[in-house]
């Protein structure tokens, strides 16, 4: 059944499922013993035997030494036990051996069941050996298809898991993607080992560095501390032991190469390199480039930090959705408020203005010494509203015990606070009314200025209309004037036309024109010798008057 190409297989299966082939001979011979144990009795207590050289199979089953054997399934003849042992004698067992082919169809398939379920556990094992050991590393895998919402990726013939929330915001990967992702856990379950890979995590930015930057793997540059929000940015803080190396120069690269080979591989990530300093005032001014810190004010026992930036700055410090402040907080482990320079006067002008209404307020209580003013506006209940607040337990200190007082102080400066209240109030409403006010004035001085422009439009168009008709005449002589160069126009063209001719007309043209230049004469000869006779008669005519006249 098994004999003729076992060995062959043992060697294929060793070679597809990267196992050792005595694991593969282990896992045969055990299938075969539990298969013996449940199959016909004459074959419980069987041990198998497989030879990895011959590739044969041998079962061996227990049998006892008699005289006369009853049982053939569990004794064997001393005559027959001797030629397998020569030392025996009765009573003894002896394993006899006995052909695989009796165990017949469904003893095979109980042991193929078995090898295969054994293959299966000694190849998870060593999947789950492998990489837990690998656990912290970052390794390079493909991405095969997507379950739900993970993402499975290849590395090597292993799948791991990338699950949703372990995936930067806003990336999308496609089948076939060859992204780098960093090994969080390994886990044995029921279907084999399960193994988590992250792509979100800060502990990947920081092995991407070591593979980057040398003076990182060598340790002369250290990442003192990291924060990162997947997917959009990314703030690390380095440290250098030798002071001739620039930390932030050494992760930068030159024009940016190492950092832009990360950059890349996060999808575009914005990372931000900031050396690392033990004075917090200058650290928190660091984490929060490119914004314009003015002033630092640390506040040790409530790990505070209150950040003074210039008003152009004030949105670059924060960030989009506070994202630069939150990265900022987490990097130097200080909880971080900004404020503006606009801001801060305003906050001082309100705790001077508080402090005011308190010690107005305390000056009406009697039975209050001055001591215990001064410690009430120096202490945590440095305001009414403080005050009115808190129960009266918690004022004895100040009260000397006397309950009474301390119910006092509560009582009054919640009727200090409601009179405040209402006179804000009266305030508002004043403010109100006498913007109701403008408002009317400003709507009644529109209306007179529309009113007048109106006005002025209506006469202005009066006059328009009684000096068209003057516009009119004097621009009648004007454009007598333009046609008469217009009727010259078609005279000019003509006679651009008449010098294209041929020279032959210009010649016959010229012929007319001399002759009709005679004419002229003539006539004009004829015309002056006729105005002449007409002359003289005239003169003879008058002649005879003028005669009369001198007789007279």
């Amino acid at each position: 059944m098994l004999e003729g190409n076992l060995g062959n297989f043992v060697h294929m299966i060793s070679k597809e499922k990267d196992l050792d082939v005595n694991v593969v001979k282990d896992a045969i011979e055990q299938s075969i013993l539990s298969a013996t144990k449940k199959g016909p009795s004459r074959l419980k207590n069987a041990r198998p035997e497989f030879d990895l050289e011959t590739g044969k199979l041998h079962i061996f089953v227990p049998k006892t030494v008699v005289a006369e054997v009853n049982q053939p399934q569990k004794e064997i003849v001393l005559k027959a036990a001797k030629k397998i042992v020569k030392k025996v004698a009765l009573g003894d067992i002896v394993e006899v051996e006995i052909d695989p082919s009796e165990f017949g169809r469904i003893a095979a398939q109980s042991v193929r069941q078995g090898i295969l379920q054994r293959l299966r556990d000694a190849e998870h094992e060593k999947i789950f050996n492998e990489f837990v050991g690998k656990v912290g590393l970052v390794l390079t895998g493909i991405v095969q298809r997507f379950e739900r919402r993970n993402v499975i990726v290849n590395v090597g013939k292993v799948e791991t898991i990338l699950p949703q929330n372990e995936t930067p915001y806003g990336t999308h990967y496609r089948y076939g993607d060859r992204i780098k992702v960093y090994v969080q856990d390994v886990q044995r379950t029921q279907r084999g080992p399960e193994i988590r890979v992250s792509r979100a995590c800060p502990e990947l930015v920081i092995k991407l560095f070591e593979q980057e930057v040398p003076e990182i793997a060598d340790g002369t540059v250290k990442i003192m501390s990291i924060a990162r929000e997947s997917g959009v940015r990314t703030k690390i803080a380095v440290s250098s032991s030798n002071p001739d190396v620039d930390p932030v120069g050494a992760c930068v690269g030159m024009k940016g190469s190492r950092v832009q080979m990360i950059v890349r591989e996060l999808d575009n990530e914005k990372i931000d390199v900031i050396p690392y300093s033990s004075n917090p005032h200058e650290l928190i001014k660091a984490a929060l480039n490119p914004a314009e810190v003015i002033s630092v004010n640390l506040y040790e026992e409530a790990r505070t930090a209150q950040v003074i930036v210039s008003q152009n700055s004030l949105s670059l410090a924060i960030g989009k959705r506070g994202q630069n402040a939150k990265l900022a907080a987490k990097l130097t482990g200080w909880k971080i408020d900004i404020l503006s320079e606009e801001r801060k006067e305003l906050m001082a002008r309100m705790e001077e203005l508080n402090r005011r209404y308190l010690e107005d307020f305390l000056s009406q209580v009697e039975g209050l010494s001055q001591l215990a003013r001064d410690a009430l506006i120096k202490s945590p209940y440095n305001s009414v509203e403080k005050i009115a607040k808190t129960a009266p337990s918690l004022l004895l200190s100040f009260t000397n015990g006397d309950l009474q007082l301390a119910e006092i102080l509560v009582s009054g400066a919640k009727e200090y606070l409601e009179a405040l209240e209402e006179l804000a109030k009266e305030m508002i409403e004043q403010e109100a009314e006498s913007k109701e006010t403008d408002t009317e004035k400003t709507q009644e001085l529109q209306k007179e200025e529309s009113v007048q422009l109106k006005e002025e439009e209506a006469a202005s168009h009066n006059k328009i209309t009684e000096e068209e008709p003057e516009k009119e005449q004097e621009e009648e002589p004007e454009k007598e004037a333009k046609e008469e160069p217009a009727e010259k126009k078609p005279e000019k063209e003509s006679s651009k036309k008449k010098k294209k001719e041929k020279p032959k007309e210009k010649k016959d043209k010229r012929k007319t024109k001399k002759k009709k230049v005679k004419k002229q004469k003539k006539e004009d000869q004829e015309e002056g010798g006729g105005k002449s006779r007409e002359s003289e008669n005239q003169d003879v005519e008058q002649a005879p008057g003028s005669s009369e006249q001198n007789k007279d």
